[in-house]
């Protein structure tokens, strides 16, 4: 049986050569002559055109692979290949032409010494992860988030068991005594991020690591959090601040009953540190903020490391 990353290479043999650099983090169509790759964090339009017939054909035959059907009536593509890499895009009426984008399973697997920061700053980093502190790497949409997790993951302290909570497998842990747990709300398997956690806590973790809080699993990975258990995860905010603020979001969204200050004070009290990444001018990622939560008076009490 043909795979959905054969199909692609079939399909928009223009594209076999991006395809196959394992520099290449994403590609993104947004019509046949107006393409974009994402190449070691730096963004950059691609000199290439391919055929609009032959752009949807390759939709149509993933969407089939996948067992989907794309149609007028269906006209949107998500699905994941079978090396990790994900899909998703549109068909006319709800997109002018085609479009699609490529999110490889990247193989760029940076160091945390490779972001140029100082001997201090990465000694801190590597506490956070191997000590007992909370974490989360925020940034926006293809900020480097998984990126820099994986590379702070490196440091992981061996002896640790981990639980891995993800709905797309996209960490890598090298630790040795590790349980990989993801989310399925296809068919009739209907297993969400907030059913894992709760279960993460019965298997006994000496760390959880979530893919990305997203909902109402906020509330449940605190709440391990809060009770001797350590982790970190990513979310979706434009600073280090407003992650703890987007995390006050998701928690509400648990409908715990609680105060909002209390619930403020109880990630206050849980997070101990925030990673804030962002694009430069030039379109390379970068760490921006280390920010420590070192208390709540009315507002997050946060140092800069």
């Amino acid at each position: 049986m043909i795979t959905p990353y054969e199909i692609l290479k079939d399909t928009l043999s223009s594209l076999e050569e991006i395809l196959a650099k394992d520099d290449v983090q994403e590609i993104m169509i947004n019509s046949p002559d107006n393409i974009w790759v994402e190449e070691r964090g730096v963004l950059k339009k691609a000199d290439v055109v391919i055929s609009q017939d032959m752009l949807l054909a390759s939709m149509e035959l993933l969407a089939r692979a996948v067992n989907l059907e794309l149609t007028e009536k269906n006209p949107i593509l998500e699905a994941r290949l079978e090396d990790g890499s994900r899909v998703a895009g549109a068909i006319p009426p709800v997109s002018d032409y085609p479009c699609l984008s490529i999110r490889k399973f990247s193989k760029f697997n940076p160091d945390i010494e490779d972001y140029g920061l100082k001997g201090e700053v990465i000694r801190t980093l590597e506490s956070i992860v191997t000590g007992k502190s909370n974490f989360l790497i925020a940034g926006g949409t293809s900020s480097g988030k998984t990126t820099v997790f994986n590379a702070l993951l490196k440091k992981i302290d061996k002896t640790d068991r981990i639980v891995v909570i993800e709905d797309t497998k996209e960490l890598r842990i090298e630790a040795p005594n590790v349980v990989r747990l993801e989310a399925k709300l296809t068919g009739e398997t209907h297993v969400t991020q907030r059913d894992l956690v709760k279960l993460s806590l019965r298997l006994r973790p000496d760390k959880i690591i979530l893919g990305e809080v997203r909902d109402a699993s906020a509330y449940d990975l605190l709440s391990a959090l809060n009770t001797g258990h350590s982790g970190g995860s990513t979310i979706h905010a434009n600073s280090a601040r407003e992650a703890l603020i987007r995390l006050e979001t998701l928690v509400l969204q648990a409908q715990i009953g609680w105060p909002y200050e209390a619930i403020k004070k109880f990630i206050a009290d849980t997070i101990n540190f925030v990673i804030y990444l962002a694009r430069n001018k030039e379109g390379k990622r970068e760490i921006k903020e280390i920010k420590k939560i070192t208390g709540y008076d009315g507002n997050y009490v946060m140092e800069e490391v």
